[in-house]
Parts: structure tokens; C-alpha cells; sequence
């Protein structure tokens, strides 16, 4: 068993290590692409720091609820930050969308988030160019200079429209209800590794710092009230591992599964020799601790050959045709008639009384007694039955 599960074993610890020495080199750091906690290139932390400085209360909600709750405690005076629009389901974005902060901020939607929020926007596709220059009147645009704003570009009838690129600008603020949305093609610049890069940090904290109080929404898994599977619940690396473990025993599955030839055909009957039978019984008695069973097969043997050479029964093995000797139970072949055992109990305990000059109840218990309950008894029963066989054999007293 050891040899057998020290391998999984191994390979468990040594996985357990490798996890442990991950958790303790990086459990200190916070991580999340966008995320005003994480402090890796793709977080944000950076630019909430400065917002931070310059007295903006910079709050990170993962609910609808909370965000709902923060907006319209002031709503006059927030602004509310939704870095991914695209991972909100229908129902994030009709409780997010009909929220009326002075200022939403949106990255990258598509035209279903954009018509949620009640803009007249509209998608018009991604483009390669990251460094754009404002090539507009607007005055964050114009401090700013030229930032990281590619990825999308967007079409509006109205709004201000900054830093196109082939036509389509890649920063849009349009009017609505009760406040105004922005639309950036891109979350490049709010990067940490992207801030400090031409006019990033500066168009950057002009867009989420224009009012005192920014909502970050970055919604939970479990903030949807839809009914989700446990796949759904696990995080994207996960599912991929899942994915590549599937795979993997498929194709172990298909490889252990390959044709092993034709099947080799073997004559039979297959003769097996008496002795060899004798042993296997034994064993199996053995295994199966049957004292009484192994007991009566050496008491019913060596009934029948003391019946035999004292004229009460046969002195071959019915269906053999081979003699039967001392100390050897008969066992017949598979299908074949067993020996004659129904010699008269009192008449063969007298003859043998007679032939041997012991006692009847020392026969009597030889031949018909208790069964023994272990292995040394067991044994000292077949040596007192042979030595009983050689003393009916030779006629010769014990004494």
C-alpha cells in the first residue's frame, strides 16, 4: 500500500509546498486589473492614492446595493466608476443604469451597456493606436495633453468628443438626465504601470476627481440575483484548469485504451497434478480458518482407508483407481463421485479398539471428536491419525 500511494503522496506535498511558498511571497500583495486596492502594474491603486490626496473619498463597492446607496446619498455630488461594463449581467446593469450620479464613468462598453445607461452612443470598433493627442476644446483634455486612450472609439450626436483617431474619438462626454457620462476607449491610463506616461495621470484624476465622492464598482460574482452554477462561480484560471485536466484524462484514456492484440487462445482441459490441488485446498481452507471443514476431510480419509484394511470398506478412492495412502487424504477430481463414508461408527471404533489395543474413547475421539480451533491443533490431529493408520497397519499396541 505504502509503495503503491507514496507517489500521489509526494506529488501532494509537493504541491502543498509550492502553493504555501506562493502564498507567503505573494499573499502580502493585492492584485486585480483596475482595482483601487491593487498595487500590481494592471491595479489602480496609484491614481485612487492621488485622488485620495487631493480630497476626493474615493469608495469601492462590489454591489448594486451599495452602489445604489452611495449614489444617492449625494447624488449631486458623486461620481460613479464602472471599469468593466461588459462583466455586469442584465440585471447589474438596469439596477446600475438607472442610477443618476453627476458623473458615470464607463470603459470600453459595447452598445448594450451604452444604451442601459441611457446614452445615445455608439460602438465604433476597436483600433490599434494607444498615444492620441486631445483635438478637442475641452479643458481636462487640453491640461492633459496627449494620454493612452486607445482601444475603442465611439460615435455621439452630441457630447464633446476628444483624441480620434482615423474619425472615431476615443473619449466622449455626453449630456444626460441629471448629470453627464464619460466614455473612455480604453483603461490603459489609469494603469499603474501607464500612470506616470505622458498626460495619463492628469486626464486620469481630472475624469474620476470632478466630483467629491467617486463610486468604484467592481460587482461581485454573487451580487447577481440569478440562479449561477458552481462553474460559473469559480474565477476564469480555474475554469481553464478544469478545461486542461479534462482534456488530459481523456487523452490518458484514449491511450490506455488502445487494442492489446487478438486473443491468444489456450488448449483445455488444463491437467492439473493431485498434489498441487491438495495444496491449493489447503491454502483456501487455511484463508478461511476452516478448522472444522480441514478436520473432517483428514478424520473422513483416514476412516475410509482404516475401513479398508480392516475389511469394512473400499480401499481405493471411488472413481481414481488409485490406492490411498497414509497421511495423504483422498481428494477426488473436479466432478468425480467422493469416497464411501458410511461406515458404521460403532463397529469401526470396536475393530480399531481391537486391532490397536487403545481404549474405545481414545478411538472414538481420534476418529468422531471435536474439531480442533487452530493451526496446532489441526496439525497434531493429522499426526495422531497417521500414527493410529500405522498402528492398524502393523497391529502393533501403543504400549
Amino acid at each position: 500500500m505504502w509503495r503503491a500511494a507514496r507517489g500521489p503522496l509526494l506529488l501532494a506535498v509537493l504541491v502543498l509546498l509550492v502553493v504555501s511558498i506562493g502564498v507567503l511571497v505573494n499573499g502580502g500583495r493585492d492584485r486585480g486589473e483596475l482595482d483601487p486596492r491593487a498595487t500590481d502594474k494592471s491595479g489602480s491603486r496609484a491614481v485612487a492614492e492621488l485622488l485620495r490626496r487631493q480630497g476626493v473619498d474615493v469608495r469601492r463597492v462590489t454591489t448594486t446595493e451599495e452602489a445604489r446607496a452611495a449614489v444617492e446619498s449625494a447624488p449631486g455630488t458623486t461620481a460613479l466608476f464602472v471599469p468593466f461594463p461588459k462583466r455586469l449581467d442584465d440585471a447589474q446593469l438596469q439596477a446600475v443604469g438607472v442610477l443618476r450620479p453627476a458623473r458615470t464613468i464607463l470603459v470600453a462598453p459595447g452598445d448594450r451597456e451604452l444604451e442601459a445607461f441611457g446614452t445615445r452612443l455608439r460602438d465604433a470598433g476597436p483600433f490599434d493606436t494607444s498615444l492620441a493627442l486631445p483635438r478637442c476644446d475641452l479643458p481636462e483634455a487640453l491640461r492633459a495633453g496627449d494620454a493612452d486612450l486607445g482601444g475603442r472609439g465611439y460615435n455621439s450626436p452630441d457630447g464633446v468628443r476628444c483624441y480620434p483617431v482615423s474619425g472615431r474619438p476615443g473619449l466622449v462626454i455626453a449630456p444626460r438626465d441629471a448629470g453627464e457620462v464619460a466614455v473612455l476607449g480604453s483603461g490603459r491610463l489609469l494603469r499603474n504601470d501607464r500612470l506616470d506616461e505622458h498626460g495619463n495621470a492628469s486626464l486620469g484624476m481630472q475624469l474620476l476627481g470632478a466630483q467629491p465622492t467617486l463610486i468604484w464598482f467592481l460587482p461581485d460574482e454573487a451580487d447577481s440575483p440569478g440562479d449561477r452554477g458552481l462553474i460559473s462561480l469559480l474565477p476564469a484560471g480555474w475554469r481553464f484548469g478544469i478545461l486542461q485536466l479534462g482534456i488530459a484524462v481523456v487523452l490518458l484514456a484514449l491511450y490506455r485504451a488502445r487494442r492489446l492484440g487478438p486473443v491468444v487462445t489456450e488448449p483445455l482441459p488444463v491437467v492439473v497434478r493431485a498434489t498441487e490441488t491438495a495444496e491449493g485446498r489447503a491454502r483456501l481452507y487455511r484463508r478461511g480458518r476452516a478448522y472444522d471443514r480441514a478436520a473432517e476431510e483428514l478424520r473422513s480419509a483416514a476412516r475410509t482407508r482404516i475401513g479398508a484394511r480392516l475389511g469394512l470398506g473400499a480401499g481405493t478412492v471411488a472413481g481414481t483407481g488409485h490406492a490411498s495412502g497414509p497421511g495423504v487424504p483422498p481428494v477426488a477430481p473436479y466432478g468425480a463421485p467422493q469416497p464411501a463414508r458410511h461406515l458404521d461408527p460403532a463397529v469401526l471404533v470396536e475393530a480399531v479398539a481391537a486391532r490397536t489395543g487403545r481404549s474405545a474413547a481414545e478411538v472414538h475421539h481420534l476418529l468422531y471428536g471435536a474439531n480442533p480451533e487452530h493451526d496446532a491443533g489441526l496439525v497434531a490431529l493429522a499426526d495422531h491419525l497417521d500414527l493410529l493408520e500405522d498402528h492398524v497397519k502393523t497391529g502393533v499396541s501403543p504400549q
